[in-house]
């Protein structure tokens, strides 16, 4: 429920597209970094029984399963049925003919499983979201060797992405390469031939290169995965993160070995395993290591790698609610006429100065608070007796905070309002346009347990067009009632902007835009009551006539890749009902009016405002 203190206005909050709601499936194509369990098992640490005994025990959940989990999508193995079509031990041609080629082979090279996933299905459903990655056992396996064989490489994933993009695919995720020198193998190998890392590193940042130059000549919508600058990320940051760090000379002959590159189970050969914290050591706890063996991440590196993808497709989503704020604070300079209009309908024209205030405290329904205060000062003047016509400064402040950020935006306003009346047929309208300064625009999220904050500002208008005509029924003077026919109009619009202070999870975000457009059926009511008192009533059947899913422009700062698109909102279509009452006191010729108001649209809203008015 939402809680309203004093006087609250007309919502602000927009309703971001749901990530739950929007994707359809989760699709997965690569190698043992993504891979849920084809092989009967995933590539990380096994749980344990809680008694230190980590040989028994479901294996660890595994990136994308974070992800799916946060999406509320599957990630079940496509040898069992599910999305996953990833296979430990896979290379790029692999991957691809798990796409469009000869199918779902168990183990790499072996018996097919299942048919590629485009010869299962001809076809992507437009709203599925899919995640890519590869290359690594390309250079595992001596496929990739040399500057040809590298890009050959890049070229085949991408031809995969591409294959992906054809058949309907509009939302691929491709993740680059971890720095293959960096992993627990190549370092332990470079502890017996030094040198030997920097020359795999080099090899990974060529592949990386090469993978970042076909996908921006590619036309499918291609959304970077740092996986390296996320790994870069953790090592980096290993100490605070709880993970065994530096060298330890109580280690004897490792002594000088980085513990960052100590791998918890060496039974595969490929690895140094930790002398405290291995599977075999005096204290075994996977929680405490990087690596998990020579190239597979442990699941706490998993973890938080899931946070990141999760960010990735999350961000676009709480950025969007943006457009969504300018919309409100279009509706909420409506609103702050609303009076006005209201009097110059039921009452003598005459010359009046006004002045509306409002303010809001609200839980927003995705969790949260929400403060809003505005101003309006204006001047009503009548023209002749038939016709008004009035002008409005407005000033607004709007703060949203949430889980997932803080966004703060003020804004000035101008509007104009008109009143006619012919016999017993009313008309009237407003038009407003708000500029708006989100001078602040904080997006929170967890790599793990540490929190970052990517900051940004920007710019935007809002603006209204509002007008309805109605037909007096009574000809008492104490009760009218009028049926009325209006449509409303209401945009909003957001500047690009790039963020700072996010670590791997930097974007630009692009320019933004949403609005409403409403057509309006209803009845308008006002009782005069002994002693100055008016009591208002008004209710409304609305259409909207806005449907559709809007996407924003993103670039990832830290890469080198093209812009890519992902959802922000979604604009439903749909009937609802707007409700007000009101009374109006009457203090020698000023008057003091205030009124409540609701909309059933969407989870609800709320507000109360307060008017004055005094002659002029």
């Amino acid at each position: 429920m939402r809680k309203l203190t004093a006087l609250c206005v007309a919502t602000l909050m927009c309703s971001p597209v749901s990530a739950q709601s929007y994707f359809s499936q989760l699709l997965i194509f690569g190698d043992s970094l993504l891979d849920s369990g084809n092989l009967g098992r995933r590539f990380t640490n096994r749980v344990g029984d809680g008694s230190g005994d980590f040989t028994v025990g479901d294996y660890a959940n595994i990136a994308p399963q974070y992800l799916g989990m946060a999406l509320g999508l599957p990630t079940d193995p496509a040898v069992s049925g599910g999305t996953n079509y990833a296979v430990g031990g896979y290379e790029t041609a692999d991957i691809l003919n798990s796409i469009n080629g000869t199918g779902l082979a168990l183990p790499a090279g072996g018996a097919v499983a299942r048919p590629a996933y485009l010869t299962e299905h001809n076809t992507i459903d437009s709203n599925a979201l899919i995640l890519i990655d590869g290359g690594g056992n390309d250079f595992l396996n001596g496929t990739a060797f040399d500057q040809t064989s590298i890009v050959n490489s890049a070229q085949t994933l991408i031809a995969g992405v591409s294959a992906i993009s054809a058949a309907g695919g509009r939302y691929i995720m491709l993740s680059n390469l971890p720095d293959l020198g960096n992993t627990a193998a190549a370092q332990a190998q470079n502890f017996v031939v030094p040198g030997s890392a920097a020359a795999i590193s080099a090899g990974a940042a060529g592949y990386n290169q090469a993978l970042m130059t076909f996908a921006n000549f590619s036309s499918a919508n291609i959304i970077p995965v740092d996986l390296a600058g996320v790994i870069t990320y953790i090592a980096a940051n290993a100490e605070d993160y709880g993970f065994a760090n530096g060298a330890n000379i109580a280690f004897g002959p490792l002594g000088t070995f980085d513990q960052r590159y100590m791998c918890f189970d060496d039974s595969g050969g490929d690895c140094i395993e930790h002398p405290v914290f291995g599977i075999d050591g005096a204290n075994p706890d996977p929680s405490k290591l990087l690596f998990n063996d020579g190239v597979h991440p442990t699941a706490k590196v998993g973890e938080i790698t899931g946070d990141y993808l999760i960010d990735v497709v999350m961000a676009p989503q709480l950025v969007g609610r943006l457009s969504g704020i300018a919309l409100g604070i279009a509706r909420t300079q409506h609103d702050s006429l609303s009076q006005m209009l209201r009097e110059n309908r039921w009452f003598e024209n005459t010359d009046r100065l006004f002045i509306n205030a409002s303010g809001a405290n609200e839980d927003t329904p995705s969790g949260g608070d929400q403060k809003t205060s505005h101003l309006t000062l204006g001047y009503n003047s009548a023209v002749s007796p038939a016709m008004s016509l009035g002008a409005a400064l407005s000033m607004s402040k709007h703060e949203t905070d949430t889980d997932g950020g803080d966004f703060s935006a003020s804004s000035v306003g101008l509007s104009g309002l008109l009143n006619y009346r012919d016999g017993q047929w009313l008309a009237e309208g407003s038009a407003g346009l708000s500029v708006i300064d989100y001078s602040d625009l904080d997006r929170h999220f967890n790599l793990g347990d540490r929190a970052l904050t990517a900051s940004g500002g920007s710019d935007g208008y809002g603006w209204h067009l509002d007008g309805q005509v109605a037909y007096e029924l009574s000809s008492s003077k104490n009760i009218s009632i009028a049926p009325a026919l209006g449509a409303r109009f209401l945009a909003g619009a957001v500047d690009g902007y790039t963020e700072s202070g996010g670590a791997v999870s930097n974007y630009q975000w692009g320019e933004q835009s949403r609005q409403s457009r409403q057509l309006r059926a209803g009845l308008l009511a006002n009782l005069s009551v002994n002693g100055g008192i008016n009591l208002y009533a008004e209710v409304f059947s609305v259409s909207e006539l806005e449907d559709a899913d809007e996407t924003i422009e993103v670039t990832n700062t830290n890469l080198g890749y093209a812009s890519y698109r992902m959802p922000s909102y979604r604009a439903d279509g749909d009937n609802f009902v707007d409700a007000s009452i009101g009374a109006a006191v009457l203090f020698d010729k000023s008057r003091l009016a205030l009124n409540v108001n609701y909309s059933d649209e969407g989870e609800g809203r709320e507000s109360v405002m307060l008017n004055y008015s005094l002659p002029f």
